[in-house]
């Protein structure tokens, strides 16, 4: 395990954006992948910072992934039913993910009891690149306040895409890239909003076109797929070889839930690039440029207990596509890939 000056003073930046003091004790969770850069970085500011810390390391979670792609199956990790790694980590003030744990009951449990939780998985490249700033956070809550009080989305497209959905059953999504109050998890880097839409209440077209990202396929579609979407779930997938692809590992899963529309939204990171998923190895990222990259329109499937709902279903797909238009209750805030709400754009 190594560092570098410039991964310590990047995991220095991070706590103290994460508000952690030397009064305070930290979990460092690691997993079977866990980037080894990052494990010696981010002790090595813990300790400089002064916070009192642990390791906590998983055994091998019996979770057979294909290709050992961790984002391709939303489902439990060696942490469940782990109780008294549950407990020291409700125990303590933060926790640094390095493994990725599941986003379902285990997660809730540790927040509610105050715990601060922010999860690292992009390598130390990534990590440096996107680091999180202030203004990410100024940016990300604007766009949020007003996506968490709409009760409608309409998104269009020129290749064809007139989606609308209604809000209110579920919650908002926040991700600015660091946990700096209690309770709070997030994800660094990362700077979008998105919010799960109303049971049964996505109607319409989405048409994914050459340039949108797949994940966790980690690919750009390269001939357009048109998903017909009905009382909130996807019955038709159209197209050639893409729409074939997606179509048959959708499949896979024998799994209605799949289907379902989950959270839907708009990323606000400056510094994220849409064309930097092809520059790596897919197995050296988990695509948080595609994620977030500012304008882009985040159409997912799925899932929805992270937002309160009840599908547990781990056929999760997430989206990014381009050139969108969004409307939240009549207000634009994307215009075909450009955010146009001033207090959004920062």
């Amino acid at each position: 395990m190594a560092t570098t000056v410039a991964l310590l003073n990047a995991w220095k930046q991070l706590l103290t954006l994460c508000k952690l003091n030397d009064r305070e004790s930290v979990v460092i969770l690691l997993g079977d992948e866990s980037h080894p850069d990052h494990v010696a970085s981010a002790k090595l500011a813990l300790t400089m910072l002064g916070a009192r810390s642990m390791t906590l390391q998983l055994g091998e979670t019996s979770l057979v992934r294909i290709a050992g792609e961790s984002t391709a199956y939303y489902a439990p990790t060696g942490l469940t039913g782990n109780l008294p790694a549950l407990e020291a980590m409700k125990r303590c003030d933060l926790v640094i993910d390095l493994m990725g744990m599941y986003r379902g009951s285990e997660q809730e449990e540790i927040l509610a009891a105050g715990t601060r939780i922010i999860l690292v998985k992009e390598p130390p490249e990534v990590f440096l690149r996107l680091m999180p700033s202030a203004s990410d956070r100024e940016r990300v809550l604007a766009a949020s306040a007003v996506l968490s009080k709409a009760s409608t989305m309409h998104v269009t497209s020129a290749a064809g895409s007139d989606l609308t959905v209604r809000f209110g059953q579920y919650s908002t999504l926040v991700q600015y890239g660091f946990a700096d109050e209690p309770g709070r998890w997030d994800h660094c880097p990362s700077a979008f909003t998105a919010r799960w839409p109303d049971e049964r209440s996505a109607n319409g077209t989405i048409v994914l076109s050459p340039g949108d990202t797949i994940l966790p396929f980690k690919s750009y579609v390269q001939t357009p797929i048109t998903l017909s979407i009905k009382d909130g779930a996807i019955y038709d997938i159209a197209g050639a070889l893409d729409a074939r692809y997606l179509r048959d590992y959708m499949a896979t899963f024998n799994d209605p839930d799949g289907y379902a529309v989950s959270h839907l939204g708009w990323g606000l990171h400056r510094k994220a690039s849409w064309t930097a998923l092809g520059m790596y190895d897919k197995r050296q990222t988990n695509a948080m440029d595609a994620r977030s990259f500012y304008g882009s329109f985040m159409f997912s499937t799925g899932p929805n207990a992270e937002g309160g709902g009840t599908r547990h279903t781990p056929c999760h797909l997430d989206i990014p596509m381009l050139d969108c238009s969004v409307w939240v209750d009549g207000v634009q805030m994307v215009d075909q890939g450009d955010l146009v709400a001033a207090d959004q754009r920062g």
